[in-house]
């Protein structure tokens, strides 16, 4: 290096220290400093009691609590595999094998596993926002169970917000980019087309991130069979109910069908009434056939009235019959499955889809295939239909519409092999035999397989989003889809995930936290510097 360069060294040196002498301190006088973090990511909600997706608080473990039943370990091995059990001798009479969990932060994600606060959950059956969820109510598992809900977690999230649509259903599944999704990654072919190959194996918990178009997401098959031979109720008649009459139905195949058939198109009216609206030309076929079950089971012939242009109605007065096909809903919006239709024995929830596709449904021609249809304009309905289908080994769509000034409508179509499969279970004609199917779906005994269909990705800010905590499975299905729950894995509140206490406050070296490390809250002497995070303006302020 010459004089020169030598000098103009010295001088840039000299001048780059004179320019931050009046800036404020770069670094910490640590220990007697320690960070104070703020802003998104870092910011503790005293109101909610609860921390944003990402706090880096920290674990608390009360050693008078913890009995070393690893649950906390095996819970975070489909997470981030961040706790593991260490053997420390405590002398606790309630953890006889000295074994208590040890937290490694350098992979804690600090579980945001949370889905948008507006997405519907498959409950036990049926649909309802995660908003609305309480604890108790039972959610379908990846096992294709349902278990109580023990926990609800509800807070705000900022970062990458996954939105991943499925061809299946109608709407994507919005979550964050820490969710823990069961899905299969496919393959790739070695062929020249590059295809992904159709395998429904390894099934692994995947974040959003780690997926791409075309693998499968799964939707559990309900596997819970509940067998009624009669429905029994005393049905109220009259003086505010002190009257009654005693109505059972024998719970056979054909009851379901007739059943089916007020899905289709059947309304209750003035609590004393029962409609089945027919098209005019199924007055000889099905029509007959409903008012044929009719009389078989509730001892009334129909009346035969016109409805429109092209439309017949068969009336029926009775209390009795009004009583009994309310509870599968007032009103087409407002149609769902009771739990001892849902779960009923599969061959009588066949003939609850052919009275429903008879009364309300069609074959649908297009130039390249033929599918069966059937439409609702309640969204619940059509995911039960969806889950019935599937336990019937069928593979079923849902796509909606919306029309201008109509309620939404859901359309369930069955397409290709599964419509053939399921004409033939009906006995119905159905005249389509192609020489090959190019169906984008599999099915096997426990999961429906569902491709990606698209994947969108956005940043959000301060967005409302909860999970919940599910007993014994730890899974829940959001739209009908296998995704992890919100991991609470501890029955005894022995290693509790607090807000209170961040990790810059300990003097630590490292980011393992040993079971003694987790036991002794930290000491919040000196003075704190705080680091307030702006991610808008992309700018850090020092205080």
């Amino acid at each position: 290096m010459g004089t020169l360069g030598y000098i103009k060294g010295v001088l840039v040196a000299t001048w780059t220290g004179l320019r931050h002498l009046f800036h404020p301190r770069m670094t910490l006088r640590y220990p007697e400093q320690k960070l104070d973090l703020e802003g998104p990511g870092y910011k503790y909600d005293a109101r909610q009691g609860v921390g944003l997706p990402g706090f880096k608080g920290r674990h608390l473990l009360y050693f008078e609590k913890c009995t070393g039943c690893q649950l906390c370990a095996i819970a975070c091995d489909g997470v981030a595999v961040a706790i593991d059990m260490q053997k420390v001798t405590k002398g606790k009479p309630q953890n006889k094998k000295d074994i208590w969990p040890a937290v490694d932060y350098g992979r804690c994600v600090f579980c945001g596993l949370c889905v948008d606060y507006l997405t519907e959950i498959q409950t036990n059956p049926g649909l309802k926002p995660i908003n609305q969820i309480v604890v108790g109510d039972q959610v379908l598992t990846h096992s294709g169970h349902y278990k109580p809900v023990t926990k609800v977690w509800d807070m705000n999230y900022s970062g990458p917000m996954y939105r991943i649509t499925v061809y299946g259903k109608p709407e994507p599944l919005a979550c964050t980019a820490d969710h823990p999704i069961i899905a299969v990654s496919r393959p790739m072919s070695n062929r020249k087309d590059r295809r992904l190959l159709r395998v429904t194996t390894p099934r692994m918990f995947h974040k959003p991130g780690e997926l791409k178009l075309g693998d499968y997401l799964v939707s559990p098959i309900v596997r819970k069979v509940v067998h009624t031979e009669y429905y029994d109720k005393d049905v109220p008649m009259y003086r505010g109910g002190i009257s009654t009459r005693r109505l059972s139905l024998k719970a056979d195949p054909d009851l379901f069908r007739l059943i089916g058939y007020y899905y289709a198109e059947g309304s209750c009216d003035g609590g004393r009434r029962v409609n089945f609206d027919f098209n005019k030309t199924e007055k000889g076929t099905f029509a007959k056939d409903c008012g044929d079950l009719v009389i078989h089971y509730f001892g009334k012939a129909v009346k035969l009235r016109k409805n429109g242009e092209n439309g017949i109605r068969l009336v029926l007065d009775s209390a009795l019959a009004e009583d009994f096909f309310s509870q599968f809903g007032k009103g087409a919006p407002n149609k769902k499955i009771p739990d001892w239709l849902f779960f009923a024995e599969p061959e009588k929830q066949l003939q609850l889809l052919k009275g429903e596709w008879q009364g309300d449904g069609c074959r649908v021609k297009q130039a390249r295939q033929k599918y069966l249809n059937i439409t609702t304009t309640s969204k619940t309905l059509a995911f039960q239909l969806q889950s019935i289908y599937a336990r019937l080994g069928v593979v079923a769509t849902i796509d909606s519409e919306q029309s201008p000034g109509k309620l939404r409508s859901y359309h369930v179509n069955v397409f290709g092999r599964w419509a053939i499969k399921l004409a033939e279970m009906w006995g119905v004609p159905f005249d389509y035999k192609p020489s090959k199917h190019a169906d984008k779906f599999h099915i096997d005994d426990r999961y429906v397989y569902l491709p990606i269909r698209k994947i969108e990705v956005e940043q959000v800010s301060d967005h409302r989003v909860m999970d919940v905590t599910v007993e014994d499975d730890h899974t829940f299905a959001p739209l009908g889809l296998a995704t992890s729950n919100c991991v609470d894995a501890c029955p005894f509140d022995a290693l509790d995930m607090t807000n209170d206490y961040e990790l810059s406050a300990y003097d630590k070296m490292s980011l393992k936290y040993t079971p003694d490390m987790l036991a002794v809250p930290p000491k919040l002497e000196g003075k704190k510097y705080k680091v307030e995070f702006d991610t808008e303006k992309g700018v850090v302020r020092y205080g």
